[in-house]
């Protein structure tokens, strides 16, 4: 799983031997992920989904991206070949599965076939996956095999675009980094581009631009994930601060359970206010102020007083 994250597969084989009459598409077998055959081919185009083994078949049959089935009885499956054709429409776009089986009892044979309903140029991988610091190829081609271009050229998601061709050789690298792969070619329909020692600033959308005889410059855009040093920092950042989270509720819940045992120093009870009491026979002072003596005559006394 990490080999397929990491590394961008670059290797890839051309088929040559299918009829003349339906040459124009152009299909490759991925090496590195089973054999999946990708075809890429115009809407309209006629197709031809094939599947081939080393002995005669008894049977083989197809299943369309929609789950539909076709059955193959052409004489041909004594040589080990069936096939469908078809003429494309985007329906047919997606992941086709060959099944055959020998006239020997056992587990049939399956073959994955990935038809791709493209433009007249088109990336051979629309999201690109690599290391920093690492080497990756971004490639576009045209769907007709050996429909030559007239340029080839790139707009990367920062920094200025870029034309390149076969002459552009790792010695010469378009500012010491961007050179033409060495399995590539122009004449057979190839716009791409090996990017060395890849940066942040790779990160982003691409895109490929190819001129072919009409006079009209075809694109297509290529999706670049850059992963390594500053990914595996935010991960280490963010795990650092889940720690010191938790190091910090820690503490704080233990110095709660602390006070908790040994118990709050209580805070001083304020005294209670008073009410002002009779003072017997002398004054109270507070401070530097006399406070007069107060006595209450009770309403009789005075009455007696004043008769008196």
């Amino acid at each position: 799983m990490s080999k397929s994250i990491c590394i961008v597969l670059l290797s890839f084989y051309i088929l040559f031997n299918f009829p003349a009459s339906i040459q124009g598409y152009r299909h490759f077998i991925d090496l590195e992920t089973d054999g999946v055959e990708t075809i890429f081919a115009t809407e309209n185009e006629n197709v031809n989904i094939e599947c081939k083994t080393d002995v005669p078949m008894a049977y083989c049959g197809f299943v369309h991206p929609s789950g539909k089935r076709y059955s193959f009885s052409g004489t041909t499956l004594s040589a080990g070949h069936c096939f469908k054709n078809i003429t494309v429409t985007p329906e047919d776009d997606g992941e086709w599965r060959c099944h055959s089986g020998g006239h020997e009892t056992g587990v049939e044979i399956i073959k994955t076939i990935e038809l791709r309903v493209v433009n007249e140029v088109t990336a051979l991988w629309k999201n690109v996956t690599v290391l920093h610091a690492k080497s990756v190829s971004l490639v576009c081609l045209t769907t007709k095999r050996l429909t030559p271009l007239s340029y080839c050229r790139f707009e990367p998601p920062k920094g200025r675009p870029f034309n390149i061709a076969e002459d552009v050789t790792p010695d010469n690298a378009i500012l010491g980094r961007f050179y033409f792969p060495t399995n590539m070619s122009l004449d057979r329909g190839d716009c791409a581009v090996t990017i060395n020692n890849v940066k942040y600033d790779d990160y982003g959308t691409w895109t490929c631009g190819a001129g072919l005889d009409d006079g009209n410059e075809h694109t297509d855009t290529i999706n670049v994930k850059v992963k390594g040093i500053y990914t595996m920092s935010f991960a280490a950042a963010a795990g650092i601060t889940i720690v010191c989270i938790v190091i910090i509720a820690l503490i704080g819940f233990l110095a709660w359970k602390r006070r908790e045992f040994l118990g709050s120093t209580p805070r001083p009870t304020p005294e209670p206010a008073h009410e002002l009491e009779p003072l017997q026979g002398h004054s109270t002072r507070r401070g530097d102020v006399d406070v007069p003596e107060v006595r209450v005559v009770p309403p009789s006394e005075a009455s007696s007083s004043q008769s008196t």
